[in-house]
């Protein structure tokens, strides 16, 4: 604008030269032809100064606003002034800075390109345009970019930063192709209470006092348990696939085969990304097995969504409506409603999640059956520690489970307050060898003595994926 102010007032001043050296006026008409020069060359240097004062507070101004944080304020400046100011490498820099941000990739893009192609020995500029390449898909480009600043030997922290992109795109990559994985985990432990039963030998009803046998009690025994599982995942397109999981998890005591356990699963589903978060929706089964005989299934649909809430922060609403059928004791079917909300936090080394649940769980069948049906919530709190070859972890929870009728045998509504706690560690062996030990500890706290119960449990194994 000020350069072609200049220009115009540079044609004016030639113009009153040339008709002043052919017409009359002889040196009176030089005299006026010069004073309005001047004037029109001091007008056009004023002009200019203005427009370059107006252009650097633009500037300082967009740069401030990034500097705040103020990224949306920033953006919408940025798009009004990148008509008169894109190819200044400073302008460019923070509207694209603004742009990333926002979640305006493509504008990014393009503001941060123009600072490359202007200074490429510009490290930062390159991070930034990597980084914008990278959340806007284009993990091809953003590695280019990234590898051009491990070429110039930056920082150790700027290198140990750059690697975990490349792993991120590493594992980005992959999901954009089929996947298939398998696992195959062995371990031995020992189990205070392996029937879940209560540690009294006689318990009390309204009608009088019962001894219980053996087998109603606690009993203590070591084990084996092994799980076998495979996973398939499908891309449809860049924003959506198909997911199915299958698994079988058996649980061997060394003396009371009766309570050998056996469980198997079956999930699958069909994932969408959307602009702002991921959504899933599936269906599962599951069969359980108790001393190798029919006890338990269940089958139901589970809905999720995540997102997304700020750097290193994910939150997670999940529905879930499930039958669960007992074989031969149709007293015992409900049909359970859960709703769920979850955080997860990722900062350096540690992951974190808090998660909070609630159910309705009425019976089937109802009437003589009603005292089976439950409502309960509860909460659960995870910490996992990466330290290299050692994965130690934490996990924590607890439930209020109220049963919705008069137990038939002790007179009462049935009320559980259930607390478990798992302490454990993996070491990588090998790339595909894991150890594990863990440890952990349920109290089930109940109003009816027969519910009453805790136990210990510790195991450790290994775990081979393929």
């Amino acid at each position: 604008m000020a350069g072609d102010y200049d220009e115009r007032a540079m044609r004016r001043v030639t113009s009153e030269r040339a008709r002043a050296r052919t017409g009359d006026g002889g040196m009176n008409g030089m005299k006026r032809v010069g004073v309005r020069a001047a004037g029109v060359l001091a007008a056009g240097l004023l002009a200019a100064t203005v427009v370059s004062a107006q252009q650097v507070d633009t500037i300082n101004t967009l740069r401030d606003l990034v500097n705040q944080g103020q990224y949306q304020r920033a953006y919408e400046l940025g798009q009004a002034a990148e008509e008169r100011y894109e190819g200044r490498a400073e302008f460019d820099f923070h509207y694209g800075l603004a742009a990333l941000e926002t979640g305006n990739y493509p504008e990014a893009i393009f503001a941060l390109e123009r600072v490359v192609f202007a200074r490429p020995d510009q490290l930062r500029v390159r991070l930034e345009l990597a980084r914008a390449h990278f959340l806007a898909g284009n993990y091809a480009a953003a590695e280019r970019e990234f590898n051009r600043v491990l070429s110039a030997d930056p920082p150790p922290s700027v290198r140990a930063n750059v690697n975990r992109f490349m792993d991120r795109i590493q594992l980005a990559q992959a999901s954009q192709r089929r996947q298939v994985r398998g696992w195959l985990d062995v371990r031995v432990g020992h189990d205070t209470n392996i029937n879940s039963a209560t540690s009294d030998s006689t318990i009390s009803t309204p009608i009088g006092d019962f001894e219980l046998v053996p087998t109603g009690q606690e009993i203590s025994d070591e084990y084996a348990r092994f799980e076998v599982g495979g996973q398939w995942r499908e891309p449809l397109t860049k924003q959506s696939s198909l997911d199915a999981r299958i698994s079988y998890e058996h649980k061997e005591n060394f003396s009371g085969s009766e309570f050998d356990l056996g469980i198997g699963r079956l999930d699958g589903g069909y994932t969408r990304n959307l602009e702002h978060g991921r959504v899933r929706v599936g269906a599962r089964l599951q069969q359980v097995m108790l001393s190798n005989s029919r006890f338990q299934n269940s089958y139901g649909l589970v809905a999720s969504y995540d997102r997304a809430l700020a750097p290193g922060w994910i939150g997670s609403l999940t529905g879930a409506a499930t039958a669960l059928r007992y074989k031969g004791d149709s007293l015992r079917d409900t049909n359970q409603f859960l709703a769920s909300a979850a955080v997860l936090r990722s900062r350096g080394a540690v992951t974190q999640s808090l998660s909070l649940y609630g159910a309705i769980e009425p019976s089937e069948e109802g009437g003589r059956g009603k005292h089976n049906g439950r409502d309960f919530v509860g909460a659960f709190y995870g910490a996992q520690f990466d330290a290299g070859r050692w994965g130690p972890y934490l996990r924590a929870g607890v439930q209020r489970a109220e049963y919705r009728d008069t137990h038939p045998v002790f007179a009462r509504k049935r009320k559980d307050t259930t607390l478990t706690a798992t302490v454990g560690t993996s070491l990588q062996v090998a790339d595909a060898f894991h150890f594990h030990v863990e440890t952990g500890y349920t109290d089930v706290d109940s109003n009816l003595p027969v519910f009453d119960y805790d136990r210990w449990l510790i195991e450790f194994g290994m775990r081979f994926g393929f």
